[in-house]
């Protein structure tokens, strides 16, 4: 029997001082701004196909309710088909830099959520370890490292849950926008469709605010706070939580292996790959409901086809079955690649930024 009260009951190392914490935390932030900015901008093509295609009956919907379509009379870009089919037609009707319609905010959420997540996941184990800490001291008849280990894994998915919901909140309004964006067919220039945000964010900012004021820019925010936090927990905790299992398991086979520097930049990419496509896929019909929530704000009330979350995924399934809500689960397979390609990057940014 192993007696876990004669061990030092640490998961989490905590900085010294007010300023090695402020110094790790900015150092995180940089690192995963710079990161998630990356990430985005490579996959941005992919995921407008994405959501071109996970939302194309909100699309239907959409134009016909949106006052100065309507009047001016202007033709619609179809949406339908395969990844393929949806891409050539973005490329035949809007040109190449379409691709990249709704980056800005992206870019803009996407870099501040990278920085928030990986921050405030190190904030939340620091806050997390005294509780986890503390039940190291209670009696087991487990090895204390078994232990340790499984309370580190614990902290990895707690921390990066609560940090994915802390982000949601306060970035949601830019993911709106964002949505909207990469949702607004047709050209500025042209005279059979006209966008309806030519302006980009300013837009789609004043159009919803008038109609809904700030309640309009949280469509669907209860909905993807459940599914943040599960996302993130399954995302950022399960690629540290496959880290310590991977380096623990290698530390018990050789004594003496540094757990900083002992995987190569291919085993942390095939981690970070493979916890992306699972966590990716869980929790796409939550995104595709939150999504069509988003799609629905600025419209009246009588013409919304989903009332709230529950309702929307009773209607979805009733009349689109499963296969509803994983429209675009393709090209979202892919833009895992760039999921992946974030938490790698911010493994190495981290170790570029010196403040």
């Amino acid at each position: 029997v192993t007696n876990a009260r004669a061990q030092p009951p640490t998961i989490t190392p905590k900085p010294s001082n007010n300023r090695q914490i402020i110094q790790a935390s900015l150092t995180d932030a940089f690192a995963g701004a710079g990161a998630g900015a990356l990430a985005k901008t490579a996959v941005a093509p992919i995921e407008r196909v994405k959501l071109l295609m996970q939302l194309q009956k909100s699309i239907q919907n959409l134009r016909p309710n949106h006052a100065s379509v309507a009047s001016a009379g202007t033709a619609t870009i179809h949406i339908s088909g395969s990844a393929w089919n949806v891409a050539r037609t973005v490329y035949n009707e809007e040109g190449i830099l379409a691709f990249w319609r709704g980056n800005t905010p992206n870019v803009l959420r996407q870099g501040g959520a990278a920085a928030l997540n990986f921050m405030l996941m190190d904030w939340y184990k620091y806050a997390i370890a005294p509780i986890l800490n503390a039940t190291l001291a209670l009696p087991s008849q487990r090895p204390h490292e078994d232990r340790q280990k499984r309370r580190k894994i614990i902290s990895s998915f707690l921390s990066g849950g609560l940090a994915g919901g802390t982000t949601t909140t306060v970035l949601y309004p830019i993911e709106f926008m964002r949505t909207r964006l990469a949702l607004d067919l047709g050209s500025s220039s042209s005279d059979t469709c006209k966008r309806m945000y030519p302006r980009g964010m300013r837009d789609v900012f004043c159009t919803i605010w008038k109609t809904d004021g700030w309640r309009g820019m949280y469509q669907g925010y209860g909905i993807a706070l459940y599914g943040v936090v599960l996302y993130r927990a399954l995302h950022l905790g399960g690629y540290d939580a496959c880290k310590t299992e991977l380096l623990y398991r290698r530390q018990k086979e050789k004594k003496g292996v540094d757990l900083n520097a002992s995987m190569t930049m291919g085993e942390r990419f095939m981690i970070a790959q493979s916890v992306s496509i699972v966590a990716g896929t869980i929790c796409y019909p939550i995104d595709s409901v939150r999504r069509r929530l988003m799609m629905q704000a600025g419209q009246p009330c009588d013409a919304r086809l989903y009332s709230n979350s529950i309702h929307a995924f009773q209607r979805i399934f009733l009349e689109e079955g499963v296969k509803g809500f994983y429209l675009g689960i393709g090209p979202n397979l892919m833009r895992s690649f760039g999921g992946a390609l974030l938490l790698v990057a911010y493994d190495v940014f981290k170790g570029m930024v010196r403040l």
